[in-house]
Order: structure tokens, then sequence, then C-alpha cells
């Protein structure tokens, strides 16, 4: 039995079978190693695809950080301008508050002075009017306004 598988090994069937069982696990072998290849490919692109992913996700995120701080602070400052405009208000309400009896002070006194000339007219008309009484050809004057009458 020893010898005759020898002589198998020895027989070129034997050479055949062993080309032909070696050319198939080098297929094999081939097709392994190429799934395996596949395989790296396939792990490396869902590898970059999510790194990609996280880095799109944090880029997004700073973005939104930023529009939510630059909101906030130009609510800030219009907060502060509402209270610098609020307490200027206040300021110029008290300084007219102030105003409003000195220009009451002066529109009284216009007045005061008007009544005053208004009696002085008055004195002056009945003056007049008291010396026309006393002469009677005073009124109507006789000067002619046009030299035709």
């Amino acid at each position: 039995m020893g010898q005759n598988k020898q002589v198998q090994k020895d027989s070129p069937l034997y050479e055949q079978s062993t080309i032909i069982l070696a050319s198939s696990q080098n297929e094999k072998l081939v097709e392994i190693e190429k799934e395996k290849r596949l395989a790296l490919i396939d792990a490396w692109e869902e590898n970059e695809k999510a790194k990609a992913q996280t880095k799109a996700y944090k880029e997004l995120c700073s973005i939104e950080s930023w529009e939510n701080n630059t909101k906030t602070a130009l609510e800030l400052d219009l907060k502060k301008m509402e209270e610098s405009l609020e307490v200027e208000k206040t300021e110029y309400s008290k300084k007219f508050k102030k105003k409003i009896p000195e220009i009451e002070k002066i529109a009284e006194a216009k007045r005061e002075k008007i009544e005053k000339q208004k009696e002085q007219e008055s004195i002056k008309v009945e003056k007049i009017s008291e010396k026309l009484i006393a002469t009677p050809n005073a009124y109507p004057p006789n000067t002619k306004t046009c030299g035709c009458f």
C-alpha cells in the first residue's frame, strides 16, 4: 500500500490533479482576497462617509452656535439702546416739564402787556372822542381827500 501511494504521487495523473487542485485553491484564494479587498474598501468608504458626516455636523453646530451668540449679542445691544433711549426720554421729559412754567410765565407777561396796550389805546380813543365832542366842527373833518370835490 505504501508503494502504491508513491506510485500515485509519481504518476502524471497525480501531477495534473495536484495542478488542478492547486489552481482551484489559487482561484479560491484569489476570490477570498478579492472579497477581503472589497470588504476593506466598503469599510473604508463607510468610515470616510461617517467622518464627512461628523465634520459636517460639527460645522453645522458651530454655525448654529455662532448664529445664536450673534443674535443674543444683538438683542442685548438693542435692550441697552432701548434703556438708554428711555433714560434720555425721561431726561427730556423733565426738561420740558421744567420749561412749561417758564413758557406760561412768558405768555402771561405778553398777555399783560397786550392788555396794557389795549387799555392805553382805549384811553387814547376816549380822549380823542372827548376832544371831538368838545369841538363841534372837528368831526367829520373838512379835509378833502380828493382835489375834485
